[in-house]
């Protein structure tokens, strides 16, 4: 259960007592705390005239919020930055003076935290219960933040402002950033693997949300706490005395399963608190894996275990990083109790999660190879709704780290969307719905307008500027990678359809007379229908496969061998003959289906003996003298050669 603390000493005359607060923390955290006094003098500075926040002086609430940090195992730097980030509202002015003061790292952490406390009012509201968008705005909110940092000084914050509430009547508004707390904030906590600022943040929210049921769990815990305690000290001197014959180093507790912890199982299994398996748990640390694993050998030999609540998150990490084996069982007299094993490395890294690897980056800065070991730790506890991260920067102080693969934007009515990072408003637009990208003339982002390459970043809200409807369609430059348009496979995939279908017609022209030319070079006088080859090849109708074959999606090699196998395989190349008798101007000559009519040429008039070539056209095949003058107009691709018969020329 969560306590409030009374930690901020104060002067008689009710004045906050800053020198002995700085050396409480310099003996707790063994810290140089000159630059930390630095900051308290200017927040005591900028807040002499503030109204009290959750109240209790903003200067108090900076301190509380600076300690809650420190506890967390956190640098000076980020006890700084929450200090004034909590306590002070900034201006121009203001930043100027902390960024000369105290220096640009901190100044920037200042406003990246008062930038995302800012928003999270703002995205909740439009989220409105959603829960998938409630999901989304937790993901937004990591990706906003380019140092990870800033989301833990905003969870420390709400932390002191649950701890301080009991102070308050509650409203509406109290209620709201309570509520947000569980929604948004304890996940996100839980999700960075730090355990017990997750359970903190939910049984201080469950209290004031809930305090009826709060109040009847907590009851319940007490009332039976001289029997519970007894049987937990019953436990652990059994473990104690197993272990100790094995020669195990082991350190062993046991507590009480959190209040909403036992209120949320309850609930989602839609049984009594008082039947909850893990009220009671053990918790085991031993020097190595291997001991846990001996460990957890020893227990299921002592105590009857209930395999389907087994669970070995070393072997199968949970997806925030968390590693330690959970098993339940029954005691001798048939009562249920869980044991967590787990080494002290990983239970640091269960209470503490990203905050501990941060102490040990700073630690360790010389130890490379063990320092890349903790940075894909520390990555893959950073997103838990993903398996792969993609890429980031080296995790060193004030280097910006990419959270996320995506970038979560807002839409004119408040919804959040997730795009792969590079995106554009072209992306955006065609993923709203493939007209508006069709008819996306420009943007504006948070109010400005900006141009169509700009590329977009979490928390922007976005309204997309469009054409009037039929007026006009997308640019090929937009196809263009290097000009850096879209980013999105599926918004190029729209604009290319869109393409295909404005060329349709002269596609299927374009393949018809392509089809026509080889049928004519291969001497094939009859085919199947095209129609029924078209089924065959899953084109819905015969214009579809000929705009197909003239984009290349289908090619003519194939399509002939469908049309006439054995000709294709016997006559790849076959020089067409005809006599003068069937090229007269008044007889029709159709070759397959293509009703292609062969006539001689009006302009040269072509007599038998002549040198003669053939020429593809819309009306025909067309009969020319080699040397007709029209010849040298004409696409060379449409010609093919033809010959008098040899009785003829003789």
């Amino acid at each position: 259960m969560a306590k409030i603390k009374k930690t901020i000493p104060y002067h008689t005359d009710g004045t906050i007592n800053l020198t002995v607060w700085l050396e409480k923390i310099n003996l707790t955290y063994q810290i140089d705390t000159k630059k930390l006094a630095l900051a308290c003098t200017l927040a005591q500075q900028f807040t002499e005239k503030a109204e009290p926040l959750y109240d209790q002086s903003p200067l108090a609430h900076g301190l509380k919020v600076a300690e809650t940090i420190l506890q967390l195992k956190l640098d000076q730097e980020t006890a700084i930055a929450g200090l004034l980030s909590s306590s002070v509202l900034l201006t121009p002015a203001i930043q100027d003076t902390i960024k000369k003061e105290l220096g640009d790292p901190i100044s920037k952490l200042i406003q990246g935290t008062q930038l995302l406390m800012a928003r999270v009012p703002l995205l909740r509201a439009q989220a409105n219960h959603n829960k998938a968008q409630i999901d989304k705005l937790r993901k937004m909110l990591l990706a906003m933040a380019t140092d990870i940092r800033v989301v833990i000084i905003k969870l420390a914050e709400r932390l002191c402002m649950l701890q301080q509430m009991k102070h308050l009547s509650m409203n509406d508004v109290y209620k709201l950033e309570i509520k947000d707390i569980l929604d948004i904030y304890a996940p996100l906590a839980n999700r960075l693997g730090m355990g017990q600022l997750k359970w903190e943040l939910e049984d201080l929210a469950f209290r004031y949300l809930d305090p009826d049921a709060y109040k009847t769990i907590a009851a319940f815990l007490s009332e039976h706490r001289d029997a519970r305690e007894q049987r937990v000290k019953k436990l652990i001197h059994t473990l104690q005395i197993q272990l100790a014959a094995t020669h195990l180093q082991a350190n062993i507790t046991g507590r009480a399963k959190h209040i909403y912890s036992i209120y949320n199982k309850a609930v989602q299994k839609e049984l009594n608190y008082q039947t909850i398996y893990d009220q009671i748990a053990v918790r085991i640390l031993v020097p190595s894996i291997e001991d846990c694993y001996t460990t957890l050998s020893i227990v299921h030999g002592l105590w009857q275990p209930v395999m389907e609540e087994f669970d070995d998150y070393i072997a199968h990490p949970k997806p925030n990083g968390y590693r330690s084996i959970h098993t339940t069982l029954l005691d001798n007299n048939g009562k249920p109790f869980e044991i967590q094993i787990r080494t002290h490395a990983l239970h640091e890294e269960a209470e503490h999660g990203i905050a501990a690897h941060w102490l040990y980056k700073e630690k360790n800065k010389a130890d490379t190879d063990h320092h890349d070991m903790k940075k894909m730790s520390y990555l893959r506890q950073l997103i838990a709704w993903h398996t792969d991260i993609a890429q980031s920067n080296q995790i060193t102080q004030n280097v910006p780290i990419t959270f996320d693969d995506q970038v979560y934007l807002i839409t004119p009515a408040g919804e959040i969307l997730d795009l792969p990072i590079g995106s554009t408003p072209l992306d955006f637009a065609y993923r709203i719905h493939s007209e508006m990208g069709h008819r996306c003339r420009g943007a504006k982002i948070n109010g400005h307008i900006v141009p169509l390459t700009h590329v977009l970043q979490s928390g922007d809200k976005i309204e997309i500027i469009t054409a009037p409807q039929g007026q006009s369609g997308p640019s090929r430059d937009w196809l263009n990678a290097e000009l850096g348009y879209i980013k999105t496979a599926s918004a190029r995939k729209k604009i290319a359809l869109w393409f295909r279908e404005l060329t349709y017609a002269d596609d299927v022209i374009a393949g018809r007379q392509t089809l026509e030319r080889e049928l004519i070079r291969l001497g094939i006088t009859k085919t199947i229908a095209l129609s029924t080859i078209a089924r065959q090849l899953h084109f819905k109708n015969e214009d579809d496969l000929l705009a197909a074959l003239n984009h290349g999606r289908i090619k003519l090699m194939r399509l002939m061998q469908l049309i006439h196998p054995k000709r294709v395989e016997k006559s790849p190349v076959v020089v067409q003959q005809i006599t003068a008798k069937t090229v007269t101007p008044s007889r029709e000559n159709l070759i397959g289906n293509a009703d292609l009519l062969t006539r001689l040429a009006q302009c040269c008039k072509p007599v038998v003996g002549d040198d003669i070539v053939g020429y593809i056209s819309r009306r025909g095949l067309a009969i020319h003298k080699k040397n007709c003058v029209n010849l040298q107009h004409l696409s060379k691709e449409r010609f093919i050669p033809i010959y008098w018969n040899a009785d003829e020329k003789k």
